[in-house]
């Protein structure tokens, strides 16, 4: 199955100069407690600009053009081997992890969306793409630490209409 997780403010925004826009620590460890023990893709300045890497206890795959080779992650160089590995998979989940083109691309063969709505506008300069009709909310959560933190938010996992 090929997830998408993300975090979106207001405006769709996902980061700014290759960062991400708010560190809200109960989201980073949802990503993390979804995300364990299945694969993660990102494509190649995602992946630098984590502070550790790889992500631990996940398959970490980078997506590039580039004849560029990491230590501690795959390299896959289109999303059609990412497709390819999905349909030989039976035991794990692909989560895409960004950043925008990665998404677009990737929002064509998603079969679900886990994201993070906070309740700001920040100044982005990275978009995730709009959620079309063709998805619907299977689940909506929020906990007392996601209406008391500095910026509100909601998790919300939708799933694409049969």
């Amino acid at each position: 199955m090929i997830n998408i997780i993300v975090a979106v403010d207001k405006h769709n925004g996902i980061g700014k100069d290759n960062k991400l826009l708010v560190y809200i620590k109960e989201d980073l460890q949802y990503f993390k407690n979804i995300t364990k023990g299945n694969i993660v893709v990102m494509g190649r300045k995602t992946y630098e600009s984590l502070p550790q890497k790889p992500l631990k206890d996940r398959e970490n795959i980078v997506l590039t053009r580039e004849n560029i080779l990491f230590e501690s992650a795959k390299v896959f160089s289109n999303i059609d081997e990412v497709l390819e590995l999905n349909k030989s998979i039976k035991d794990k989940d692909i989560f895409i992890c960004g950043g925008q083109s990665v998404y677009e691309q990737f929002m064509a063969y998603a079969d679900k969306l886990y994201i993070t709505h906070i309740f700001h506008e920040f100044d982005a300069d990275t978009f995730f793409p709009d959620i079309g009709d063709e998805w619907e909310i299977e689940s909506v959560e929020a906990t007392k630490e996601s209406i008391d933190n500095e910026y509100s938010y909601i998790w919300v996992v939708y799933k694409r209409k049969i």
